[in-house]
Parts: structure tokens; C-alpha cells; sequence
């Protein structure tokens, strides 16, 4: 697609109306005015007109009238030349360059810039322009990731900023990424440069059709509508909400998660309604969500407001949203009080702030904001009462301290008892203290996590995402929940039942859901197909059916397109190497691992791999020497040092294995895993005073891990230094409350200590 007719197509949207419906030259977004001219009015306001824009006067709102931004110690220029717009700064030799700005991308709160990285790679500038006003701080230069360096995935070069596999699908329409492998090269393709008609409705070939008249199409030419469940909800007299008419059919909320929610890419997407197909959804893991289901990292809002009640009740995005504006159909409190009644919720008896003042507006409580890439600050749409009670017991963040950050959770929980005598809500609970529990590993896991998953009153997420927690906890509990979840008709508990039932032998999980080979989602089928990829190499052929073996086989082609479909990245090709090695393929396996490291030289999980695909080949100093190449790539990759000093271990080279293990721990020092074990070899050593340092560092990150405290109970032992001994030989005791040595030992060192 040539800048000529982008450029062409962006003139267009202004004289939309004058377009006739029947010329057939015409693109389905510039005939949809001749009908819907407020709805295209409004859209062309919209975040979504402005995804992305070919650079022009029009378009780009940054400063290039010769503007400067200090960045790597050099200075970075922004200018205009002729009709183009150009940004100078460091290349990756650090050598002065410049780059000519070939699309805008966003606008508000901040707009960001492409630019031809060659070989059809479109990549970000490391800048973007703070378009908010002067007064918010805006109209300013800046740098989005100044901590980056060449070796992160987010580093101006790299993957994690490449608009071909990162940001495209979102931000234009019928986007097709089109990479080939052996020529790393893009050929993307897309129908509109920006989010026009077509992403949510589709292709409207039929529609037009039935526009001019075609009375024999169905549903206006439409394969599935967008509506709302219902359009208002009124409060009962016992506080619940009902629907002011019976709740319709509607796809729209995963209509709108396609890009409005955390997902990994399986394959271009084949229209609007393809969630579960051309994507699989994140769950609520301790990467992307806090322990109760609040946002952490990036997720776009469908993981937050499917955990809404307001979800489940059947409120849908347009209930508050105009859909081709994006805006809020009314503005404050209004949004809320046209369901919730304003007499009893938009008061200060409710809200316990001065109206009209910060606390007072509904969003501020019940929809906190997290800012990302420095000045877009989004809101949590779970729409949760305020917590500060679970930020006591579990850590999370809550609204209230969010604004009163002078004061403790402990003063935020009084306040709302003072306003809510008879909360039902403060000490109520919660799946975020289970959840807490599994993340810290803690012994009593797998009976909490088991009640989250099945009980119904949690949503559907949260149950998945317990059900996923339940890979660590596997036991009769983890079996009984998965069993159910397969039974279940949603497509969430069905990755996330797969996902928990890793740890059991492949015989088991081929009983539990072979079914699911067969389900209508490609997410889930893919899923399956790898988890039972085993089942096709000895000694199991024997026991499938030609049927089966079918079956499995056909998902699995599926399984390695969608990695395929990702060849550029290196997770893709790391993928096909633990699927080869699984079907007893080592040199298939070699292959692959070569193959993600040649696409991307930074992703160390590949090296690390390797190096142990040799260590089973019993050849230590073939895995040393892909580790010293990683390191020779990223030399503070700390999961890369710790392989090596394994290696270097079953080697015999402790010392050297000390010196890899000590920078491990320096560039992942909240890794607890390394502080062990680098205490471990301390100990090993004859170096107990640091090893205790260690340890104790270990602790102070995972106090639950009853390992750490049984060694530091040892190594206190061992120096007799009993009182500190009795300490962690106690939290063990916590920890493992049946085991009858542990109990001797703490009895032992409390007469050791006087204490009874």
C-alpha cells in the first residue's frame, strides 16, 4: 500500500457525504456517511479515527520547529524539512542519524512516531510528545523508556517496539501481518490505516447490499450484531440492580476485548467477533493483575470489567460509552446515577467527601487510575469497593491511600467505618487472600484456591484464574476442579484447566480433556493439542485410536502455525523446539532454538534452553560456551548466569560457579530462587556468615518457603546462635504444622532457650 494513497485516504474522511452509495470504487468508510453522518461525525473525534495517521500538518501534533530533548548523553532533534518531518538522534552505534517520521500513532494524552527500520519493520521513536496542555504539564518532548537499553524488548530496536507484531492489529483494520521468515521481512497490509467501520462491524458488503434494497438479506447484511444487553438498569428497594427489559443477546464486550483486552496473537484475526480464535485472553496472573484483581501491568480493560459485577449483571461498554465517539455518553457522576440512584450513592453520607471535591465523583473510589508510559493514566474498570483492609493483609493498593498517601490502611479502614458503621464489604472475603496464599506458595494453597475455582459467585476470570494457580498445587482438589472446568461451557476455564493440569502424567490429561481437541475455539484447541502433544510418541501410540491420532495431529498443525504466525519473535521458536524435544526430535529441537536466537539475539530463554538440551547430550562445555554467547549479547542476564553456574557445578568449577551465581543475585536481586541457591554453594564452601546473609535476603522475599527457613535454622544451629535458630525454627513450624521432627526441633530450642 503506497504513502501516496494513505495519504489519499486520510484527505477522504472530510467529504465522505458527497460520495454515492452505489460507485463501486468506493471504500466501505466513505459510503457509511450517505447514512450514519452523525455516527461518522462522531467517530471522527474519536481515539479510534486517530490510531494511527500518515505524518502531516494535520496529523502531527509535536513540536518540530527545530526542538531538542537531551537522550544517551547526546541531544536528539526534531525538524521539519520541505513537506517531511524528521527526528535526528543516536543510532545503535551511537552515531547521529536521521530518521524521517513516516506515521503518527495516538494523540491524547500523548502521540508517538513510526519510521521505516527497513525490510517493511515500522518502528517507534524512543520520544513521544505529551499533547495534554501546559497546565497538566503537557506540550513537551520526552523519552518513554529512559531506563531501556539495547538488550530490553521495549528498546526503540527491538521487538517489543515493532508496530508490525506489537500494536498494527489494534490500530488499523483488516490488518494482515504477512512476515516471512527467511527473508525477515514484513509485507503488512491493511484496509484502513486507523480504526475505521469494518473493525467492529465487519465486512459491510452484505450490508450495502441490503442498503440498496435487497430485501432477501437478513439481519441488514449483518453476521452478528453489536447491540447492548439491555439499555438501563434501575435500583431495588434491596440495593440490587435490575434491567429496565429483558437482557438481549450481545458479543459486544468481547467484541470490543479483541483489542480492548491483555491478549497474545494466534493468527490474523478474520473479523470483529474472532476473540477466542485469533487470540487467547490473559487470565489474572501476578505479572499483569494485583492479587485482587486489580490492574498492574497494561490490560486494556476487558480483564478488569469482566471481574465487574456490573458485567455480570449485563451491563456492556456502550451503556456508558457512545460507541463512535468513545467518550462517556454523560459527563461525572451522571454516568453512574443513571443507574445507581443519585439520592442514595451520589452523596456525602455515601461517599464521606465535600461534593464537588476530589473523593466525591464515583470513578474516584471505585475506578482508581494507574499511569502508563509516563502520562496516561487509565481507569480500573472492575469498579471495586475501596479495600484498604486486603492492602493490610496481602499488600494490594487501595483508592483511598491512593489519594491519602500521608496516611496508613489502617486509618483508611476506620474512616469507612465511620462513614459505613455496618459495611458489608471491610473484613468480607475475598479471592485476593487466596490468591496471595498461592503466589507465596503457602501450604494451605491448594484448599483455598480449589474453593475460588468452583464457587460460583466468583466470575468467570477469577475462577480461571484460580483454576491456573492450581499448576503449582496439583492433588485430588486440582483434579476434581479441573474435571468440572472441562465440563464447563467457557473457553477461559477450559485454557485455564489445561494450563493447571501440566503437572499431571500426559495419560491423565489425555482422559481428562481429549474432548476438547474438538472444541469451536482455536485458542482452546491449540491448547490442547500441545498439552497432549505426548501422547503421539512411545510408548503411547498404542493406546489412541487412527481417529484420535487424527485429531491430535490436526490441532497440533494448528498449534505450530500459530507459532509460526509469530515467527518473528524468538518466544515462537522456542516453542517448536519444547514441542520437538517433546516428540523426541533433539536435532529439530537445535534447529529451532538457532532459529529464535538468529530472529532475536536478545531473547535469552532460547540460549538457556539450548545450553540445557546439551546438558542432556552430557556435553557441559557446549551449553557453557551458548550461555558465554548470550552473555556476550546481554551481559546482565541474570537467568543466563544462573544456568551457567549449574553448569558449572556438575563441572566441578565451583569457584567459577560462585562468581556466576553472585551476579545472578546482583542483577535479580528480588529473585529468591538465586539468593537460595547462591547461599546454598556459599554454604557448601565453608562461607556461613555470607551464606546467612543470603539466606536471610531469600526470606525476606519468601518467608513462606519453609527450605529457607529450615536452612537458616541449621546455619544458626551450626554456629550455635540458638535464639535465632528458635525464630525460623518456629515460622517452619508455621509453615508445616504436622511434621513431628520440626515440633522436636522447636521444643528442643526452647529448653535450649528457657522458653516453654
Amino acid at each position: 500500500m503506497s504513502k501516496a494513497w494513505l495519504a489519499f485516504f486520510i484527505l477522504s474522511y472530510s467529504v465522505f457525504c458527497t460520495f454515492a452509495l452505489a460507485l463501486p470504487t468506493q471504500k466501505p468508510e466513505q459510503v457509511c456517511a450517505t447514512c450514519h453522518q452523525s455516527q461518522v461525525a462522531d467517530w471522527q473525534t474519536s481515539h479510534h479515527f486517530h490510531a494511527m495517521e500518515v505524518a502531516s500538518d494535520s496529523s502531527i501534533l509535536g513540536n518540530f520547529d527545530n526542538a531538542s530533548l537531551a537522550y544517551q548523553n547526546q541531544t536528539a532533534r526534531f525538524f521539519k524539512k520541505d513537506t517531511g518531518f524528521y527526528i535526528e538522534m543516536p543510532n545503535l552505534t551511537g552515531e547521529l542519524t536521521t530518521y524521517a517520521v513516516a506515521y503518527t500513532f495516538g494523540y491524547h494524552p500523548l502521540q508517538q512516531y513510526m519510521f521505516d527500520f527497513g525490510n517493511g519493520h515500522y518502528q517507534f521513536f524512543p520520544f513521544a510528545w505529551d499533547s495534554r496542555n501546559k497546565q497538566q504539564g503537557g506540550q513537551r518532548w520526552f523519552v518513554l523508556h529512559p531506563e531501556q537499553t539495547e538488550t530490553d524488548a521495549f528498546h526503540w530496536s527491538q521487538k517489543g517496539q515493532n508496530w508490525n507484531h506489537m500494536c498494527a492489529d489494534c490500530h488499523s483494520t483488516d490488518f494482515q501481518k504477512n512476515f516471512d521468515f527467511k527473508s525477515n521481512t514484513f509485507n503488512s497490509t491493511f484496509s484502513a490505516i486507523n480504526v475505521s467501520c469494518n473493525a467492529c462491524h465487519g465486512d459491510s458488503e452484505q450490508h450495502l447490499k441490503w442498503a440498496s434494497g435487497n430485501n432477501k438479506i437478513k439481519n441488514k447484511g449483518f453476521t452478528h450484531a453489536i447491540g447492548q444487553k439491555t439499555p438501563l438498569f434501575q435500583s431495588q428497594a434491596d440495593g440490587t440492580m435490575k434491567s429496565v427489559s429483558p437482557l438481549k443477546e450481545s458479543k459486544q464486550v468481547t467484541m470490543c476485548a479483541t483489542c480492548h483486552g491483555r491478549r497474545s496473537n494466534l493468527a490474523d484475526r478474520q473479523g470483529p467477533h474472532d476473540f477466542f480464535n485469533a487470540f487467547q485472553p490473559a487470565l489474572l496472573t501476578p505479572e499483569l493483575y494485583q492479587v485482587d484483581g486489580q490492574v498492574w501491568d497494561e490490560n486494556y480493560v476487558w480483564g478488569s470489567f469482566v471481574q465487574s459485577k456490573m458485567y455480570q449483571a449485563g451491563v456492556t461498554c456502550t451503556n456508558c460509552h457512545n460507541p463512535h465517539s468513545g467518550k462517556l455518553k454523560l459527563q461525572g457522576n451522571l454516568t453512574c446515577t443513571q443507574c445507581h440512584a443519585s439520592t442514595t450513592f451520589d452523596t456525602p453520607k455515601h461517599h464521606g467527601h465535600t461534593t464537588n471535591e476530589i473523593g466525591s465523583q464515583c470513578v474516584d473510589c471505585h475506578m482508581p487510575t494507574t499511569t502508563y508510559m509516563q502520562v496516561d493514566a487509565r481507569r480500573d474498570h472492575s469498579f471495586k469497593v475501596p479495600r484498604p483492609d486486603l492492602t493490610i493483609k496481602t499488600g494490594v493498593s487501595n483508592a483511598c491511600n491512593q489519594c491519602h498517601q500521608d496516611q496508613t490502611a489502617s486509618w483508611a479502614v476506620s474512616q469507612i467505618k465511620t462513614w459505613h458503621p455496618n459495611s458489608k464489604h471491610i473484613g468480607k472475603a475475598h479471592f485476593a487472600t487466596s490468591f496471595h496464599h498461592a503466589d507465596e506458595r503457602a501450604p494451605n494453597a491448594a484448599e483455598l484456591l480449589t474453593r475460588i475455582a468452583q464457587d460460583k459467585q466468583y466470575s468467570t476470570i477469577v475462577s480461571a484464574s484460580a483454576l491456573s494457580r492450581m499448576r503449582n498445587t496439583p492433588g485430588n482438589n486440582a483434579l476434581v476442579a479441573i474435571a468440572r472446568a472441562i465440563k464447563d461451557p467457557s473457553p477461559l476455564k477450559h485454557i485455564a484447566a489445561i494450563n493447571a493440569a501440566t503437572p499431571y502424567p500426559v495419560t491423565d490429561r489425555w482422559r481428562l480433556f481429549n474432548v476438547l481437541l474438538d472444541s469451536t475455539h482455536h485458542s482452546v484447541r491449540i491448547e490442547t493439542a500441545r498439552s497432549l502433544a505426548g501422547m503421539l510418541n512411545a510408548p503411547f501410540p498404542n493406546e489412541l485410536s487412527k481417529q484420535d491420532k487424527t485429531r491430535l495431529n490436526a490441532a497440533l498443525d494448528d498449534y505450530k502455525k500459530s507459532q509460526e504466525f509469530n515467527a518473528e519473535r524468538g518466544f515462537s521458536h522456542t516453542n517448536l523446539a519444547l514441542l520437538a524435544l517433546e516428540m523426541a526430535e533433539p536435532k529439530a529441537a537445535e534447529m529451532h532454538y538457532f532459529d529464535a536466537i538468529k530472529v532475536e539475539p536478545i531473547f535469552m530463554p532460547a540460549y538457556v534452553n539450548l545450553a540445557d538440551l546439551y546438558r542432556q547430550q552430557g556435553d557441559e562445555s557446549k551449553a557453557q560456551n551458548i550461555l558465554k554467547q548470550a552473555l556476550s549479547v546481554n551481559h546482565e542476564a541474570s537467568d543466563v548466569y544462573y544456568a551457567l553456574a549449574m553448569s558449572q557445578i556438575r563441572s566441578s568449577e565451583k569457584q567459577n560457579a560462585l562468581k556466576s551465581l553472585e551476579n545472578a543475585t546482583l542483577f535479580a536481586p528480588e529473585n529468591a530462587s538465586y539468593l537460595y541457591t547462591y547461599a546454598l554453594l556459599l554454604q557448601d564452601q565453608k562461607n556461613i556468615h555470607q551464606a546467612i546473609r543470603y539466606f536471610e535476603k531469600a526470606y525476606a522475599i519468601t518467608p513462606t518457603n519453609p527450605d529457607i527457613s529450615y536452612s537458616l535454622t541449621q546455619s544458626y544451629i551450626a554456629l550455635n546462635q540458638f535464639k535465632q535458630a528458635l525464630f525460623y525454627a518456629e515460622n517452619l513450624a508455621r509453615l508445616l504444622p504436622n511434621d513431628r521432627q520440626i515440633a522436636q526441633m522447636v521444643n528442643q530450642l526452647r529448653m535450649m532457650q528457657g522458653v516453654n
